[in-house]
């Protein structure tokens, strides 16, 4: 196992303007369909976003990325475009669903949080289908040392959701919360960061039976199995809990490196866009990582 802590700024991976067409549809998949977009050539990656947000999450990295790859976003079911949940499921089986419609027999996977979580469980249940995967500031079902703070945050807003329902006070509170701060982003991305839970239907705080993780097999449990090569990237101001649960997957994954972020906060992705780019990009590029 390597451990690498990436705490500076080196090189610039920015979106730029795509001259390439971004094809968007609705998979069939299960009793449900899925919004998804594609754009570019070469090996798949596929991006999964996080509880609350979109496959707009990705915007920082849409171009950047098909100038490598063949990118795929999609919405997860009960978020974005795609049809609402109703009961518990597996996400991991609608991410199987969209390859197969999409026939794509193997992808690299990057996961933000809940995307982490599905990105990690996909990995480990269906290992014949994963190139690498990359997972950032995740805390997969499972993992029991959760500080009291998440604790508080958590149950403040599926508490106000349940009994208020999701309305601008909600909303809000779950703007202002530390896992959708936003420390180093500008104000395009602010701006995106609130439309898509303005946009967002409550659905899962309002009735947590319903949230991915319910229909979900204990992932901490799973991941010592996972044999792709993995990359764990944890904001430097992510919420305590995220930093304890990467350090513990890092010791269970057979083949991994972790890297802090410096300056980002739970949405690494979109706070420092250019070295979250940069990491992950050199990472799918490079030869499969020797296992130690």
């Amino acid at each position: 196992m390597r451990i690498f802590v990436f705490l500076s700024l080196w090189g610039m991976f920015t979106g730029g303007v795509s001259a390439q067409k971004t094809l968007t549809g609705l998979a069939p998949v299960a009793d449900t369909k899925l919004y998804y977009e594609i754009e570019g050539k070469g090996e798949p990656v596929v991006f999964i976003h996080e509880t609350a947000l979109d496959s707009r999450q990705w915007n920082a990295q849409w171009n950047a990325f098909a100038r490598h790859f063949r990118v795929i976003r999609y919405d997860i079911r009960g978020f974005g475009q795609s049809a609402r949940a109703r009961d518990p499921h597996n996400p991991s089986d609608d991410l199987k669903a969209l390859l197969d419609f999409l026939k794509i027999e193997k992808a690299h996977l990057v996961g933000v949080a809940l995307g982490g979580n599905v990105a990690l469980n996909f990995a480990a249940t269906h290992p014949e289908r994963v190139l690498k995967i990359v997972v950032a500031d995740a805390n997969p079902d499972g993992f029991t040392d959760e500080t009291p703070q998440l604790k508080a945050v958590v149950n403040k807003i599926v508490d106000l959701a349940s009994h208020q329902g999701w309305h601008d006070e909600q909303q809000d509170v779950w703007l202002r919360s530390p896992l959708m701060r936003l420390y180093a982003a500008d104000d395009k991305t602010i701006i995106n960061l609130s439309e898509m839970i303005a946009d967002y239907h409550g659905d899962h705080f309002i009735n947590p039976r319903i949230d991915p993780a319910f229909g979900t097999p204990t992932t901490l449990d799973l991941v010592s199995s996972i044999r792709a090569p993995t990359l764990l990237l944890v904001g430097e101001k992510d919420e305590e809990s995220f930093h304890r649960v990467a350090d513990v997957m890092a010791q269970k994954i057979f083949n991994v490196r972790k890297a802090v972020i410096k300056g980002a906060g739970h949405l690494s992705n979109m706070d420092k866009p250019k070295i979250f780019n940069k990491l992950v990009i050199n990472f799918l590029s490079t030869s499969p990582m020797t296992i130690k």
